[in-house]
């Protein structure tokens, strides 16, 4: 990709989970220099690490973020597939239960990508590291900004702890990609700005995960099987995806405390308790192999820098820095991508005009067109609790009401399914469900359940069967739009 005007000098990037190494790929193509900042030590091949507590559990990569990363890295996905992963058809090969219907099963053309989170990250890292411009240094942690003593309220560089002790190091761009644990707005603080404003929604959810070898019997009627809560009766959750080893990859989840034992008869009368059978039944005959591991996710939270009335030139912050979403519905790895296309776009236009000064306000401007639908979406579900904690604004109980019926039309209707598919995938916005095609039909349904129970509404019993005739998986040949 040619990059418009000049290069500038150098960036450090802080933090190199998904977000990080989007971020240092683009900025890979406008400065001399970029500098990757990683407080952990990796080994060398695809392994869970302290820094990504989330790395061993399920992740779900949407059809948006797959192009972003199909854009940056064009070889990427044919790489994994060399490696074990595989594309399915997203809707075709999954067998997913949701609010009480399944959903239906149809060959949608929306990719997805099953593997570990490890392997795909570190598949990842290696093309980052690869770009000459590029140094990634571990074992070294941030301990705070350095800002012009001139006071004209420029970022110049960071303080940063390495194994020899304290550095200094000058930077023209700090990009703050460290995640939920980011320290920013103490490090603001320090150096004379307000702490920008939180808005947040807890959920206590937690994440229980095991690798399984699957039953010799099994006869592949699907590649995931995704068993959602039906809100606000039930708040657990359960999932098997085919990964890499022919493997399966098991994660159960509950809200408000009600986590999934680490001890595997535990774990296994937990998947006994969801409020369908079909996972436990699976389950039951397969190996499980590994430990279990659980990661618990407090709350989603989205801090406004957008708003502060200051912020400094230089520096920039994305990913789960800026918004850290409910794992459960698969936003944030798509999201940081379009955080760093984002970036990516501004650094472009700053190129055309020759200075970096300005972009910081560009970009956390431009942020939350790029967050603001993905929260609603998912804040929205999490809000159909009344356990959960959080900003309940005007209108929501009407928007539950219709997505309620929404998600129940999904189960026969293959107009409304497809585009629920869209917003899904963040090919679009509201208007894909609220347009007239997907909003009678639903509406119709809403007044029709008035009458008769679901049941006789929707497909609420039986696992639909895998598409007739058997298909080769999709692969992602041609760069979407998204």
């Amino acid at each position: 990709m040619e990059t418009p005007g000049r290069r500038f000098g150098s960036a450090v990037v802080i933090g190199s989970s998904m977000a990080g190494l989007l971020s240092a790929r683009v900025l890979a193509d406008h400065f001399d220099k970029v500098t990757l900042v990683e407080r952990d030590v990796r080994v060398e091949g695809p392994a869970a690490r302290k820094g990504v507590p989330q790395g061993p559990h399920i992740h779900v990569l949407l059809d948006t973020g797959r192009r972003i990363l199909d854009k940056y890295f064009p070889d990427l996905f044919e790489q994994l597939q060399v490696q074990g992963a595989e594309f399915i058809d997203s809707s075709g090969d999954l067998a997913w239960h949701h609010f009480g219907v399944w959903k239906l099963r149809r060959t949608s053309g929306i990719p997805g990508l099953l593997c570990t989170r490890p392997l795909l990250e570190w598949n990842v890292l290696r093309r980052v590291k690869a770009r000459p411009n590029v140094a990634v240094r571990e074992g070294c942690s941030i301990e705070g900004l350095i800002s012009d003593e001139k006071g004209t309220g420029r970022i110049t560089g960071v303080r940063v702890k390495t194994p020899q002790g304290e550095e200094s190091w000058e930077a023209d761009l700090v990009v703050d990609a460290s995640g939920r644990g980011s320290r920013m707005p103490q490090w603001l603080e320090a150096i004379g700005y307000a702490r920008p404003e939180e808005e947040q929604v807890i959920v206590d959810l937690s994440y229980t995960t095991c690798l399984h070898e699957p039953p010799p019997h099994f006869q592949k009627e699907w590649k995931a099987l995704f068993l959602y809560p039906s809100p606000p009766k039930a708040w657990r959750a359960g999932f098997i995806s085919h990964v890499e080893g022919g493997r399966w990859l098991v994660t159960l989840n509950g809200y408000f405390g009600e986590h999934a034992p680490t001890e595997y008869a535990g774990f296994l009368e937990y998947a006994r308790s969801l409020t369908r059978p079909d996972l436990y039944n699976y389950l039951k005959e397969a190996t499980p192999i590994g430990p279990i591991s659980q990661h618990k996710v407090k709350d989603c939270r989205w801090r406004h820098y957008e708003k502060l009335p200051r912020f400094p030139e230089g520096l920039v912050i994305l990913g789960d820095a800026a918004c850290a979403f409910n794992p459960l519905y698969g936003q944030g790895m798509s999201v940081a991508g379009l955080g760093a296309e984002q970036l990516d776009t501004c650094l472009r236009e700053q190129a055309e005009r020759g200075e970096l000064s300005g972009l910081a306000q560009r970009f956390r401007e431009r942020l939350p067109e790029v967050i603001r639908l993905p929260w609603l979406l998912g804040t929205g579900m999490d809000l159909l609790y009344p356990q959960a904690v959080g900003k309940r604004p005007f209108g929501l109980g009407l928007l539950h009401w219709y997505i309620l019926r929404l998600m129940e039309r999904t189960s026969t209707d293959a107009h409304v399914h497809r585009q629920f598919y869209r917003i899904l995938h963040l090919h679009g916005g509201l208007e894909a469900v609220l347009q007239p095609s997907v909003a009678l039909p639903v509406l119709g349904h809403g007044v029709m359940s008035l009458l008769r129970p679901l049941e006789r509404l929707a497909n609420t019993e039986t696992r639909p069967p895998p598409l007739t005739p058997p298909r080769p998986s999709p692969v992602p040949v041609q760069k979407s739009t998204g």
